[in-house]
């Protein structure tokens, strides 16, 4: 009989410890979803990315709306694989840069928009599908654009500043003692790229095509403690903030400018309007007026003429400077505080026409002169 009662015993121990096993689990389940449930709702929704070039890329392109809306037949751009030169995205060297930037010079011509296209290079994809039958029509591409990451200088400078402060007060009666510090340091990197624009047709690099930019990278660090004790038993409070931007997103940030900057040159345009805190550049400014100053004087009016169009004045594109394309001339340049031309022959100057050309209104697309 006791044997009995002792095997009763254990088996009530047994479904008991069953029980609360299969309970235990039930509630971790449950834990486990409700964590799951209030990390998904505190957890960023996907945004579409963005720099502060993204707009600059989107304006260029409407530029092109104006300035080469006669011209039908789009920019066909390609580009060679994009990468780094440093060696610093090395596995063995800590991968510190992308070993490929390629994909981000496609998002950013891409980004302007349907007067500048994007011809990819993928010989295997199209040879596998030729050879299952497809028939392809490839575009051949009008310039190419070449480059790679070409700097990256670590911690060029950097400096650093510290403060500390301790207390002893209270001894022999209640001996306090407490102490303050407070840590903050600064780094400095650069970043370059360079871009290349080649003639696809002679392979030959275009002189002055090409754009070098740099960019500072940052990294900041603070460090804060306090320390408070009295007869020995105290407590201690500390803080470290640290900030490193991003390496990635600076090469975006370069990538995005870059081409503003390397296709608005090949195009003649006055893209430095597109940039936050644009100056002129003058490889643009010097080629328009060549191209200006090679045209005989009735071409020089013509070209002056459907400018002054984009500007909103109703002329007729006749090659004759008449009375109302003096006045509108006249009109421009009294707008954008250009000295008068004394002599009626200043009127076609190249460094006038130019000032004129680069500062057409982009808000509304017109018709002008492509270069």
């Amino acid at each position: 009989m006791k044997r009995l009662h002792a095997l009763a015993g254990l088996a009530a121990a047994a479904a008991a410890l069953l029980l609360g096993g299969c309970a235990n689990t039930e509630q971790t389940r449950a834990d486990a979803h409700k964590l799951l449930q209030q990390r998904s709702a505190a957890m960023s929704e996907p945004q579409a990315l963005t720099t502060r070039y993204t707009s600059a890329l989107e304006q260029f392109g409407r530029m092109l709306d104006i300035y080469h809306a006669s011209n039908k037949t789009p920019l066909y751009v390609q580009s060679r694989a994009i990468g780094d030169a440093t060696g610093l995205s090395h596995p063995m060297v800590g991968a510190e840069l992308p070993g490929d930037i390629t994909e981000m010079v496609r998002s950013a011509v891409n980004r302007i928009g349907d007067r500048v296209v994007y011809v990819p290079f993928q010989p295997d994809y199209v040879m596998g599908h030729v050879q299952q039958g497809a028939r392809m029509q490839l575009t051949v591409p009008t310039v190419l654009i070449t480059g790679a990451i070409t700097e990256f200088d670590r911690a060029l400078s950097s400096a650093g500043r510290g403060v500390d402060l301790g207390l002893l007060f209270g001894k022999g009666k209640g001996e306090t003692d407490s102490s303050f510090s407070r840590q903050a340091a600064s780094t400095i990197s650069r970043l370059s790229l360079d871009f290349n624009l080649v003639d696809f047709s002679t392979q030959t690099m275009l002189p002055r095509m090409q754009a070098t930019n740099s960019m500072r990278v940052m990294n900041d660090s603070e460090q804060d403690s306090l320390d408070f004790a009295i007869y020995g038993n105290g407590f201690g409070l500390s803080s470290n903030t640290r900030y490193l931007q991003g390496r990635h997103n600076a090469i975006r940030l370069l990538v995005d400018m870059s081409m503003v900057q390397l296709l608005g040159r090949y195009l003649s345009l006055p893209y430095w309007r597109c940039l936050p805190n644009g100056a002129p550049d003058p490889v643009v400014m010097q080629r328009v007026a060549r191209s200006y100053e090679a045209n005989d004087p009735a071409k020089r009016v013509r070209w002056m003429q459907e400018t002054l169009r984009d500007y909103g004045f109703a002329l007729e594109v006749n090659g004759r400077m008449d009375e109302r394309t003096s006045a509108a001339l006249d009109s421009v340049i009294a707008m954008l505080k250009l000295p008068k031309p004394k002599d009626p022959k200043d009127r076609l100057d190249p460094e006038v026409f130019t000032r004129v050309y680069v500062n057409v209104p982009v808000e509304t697309p017109r018709r002008t002169a492509a270069l």
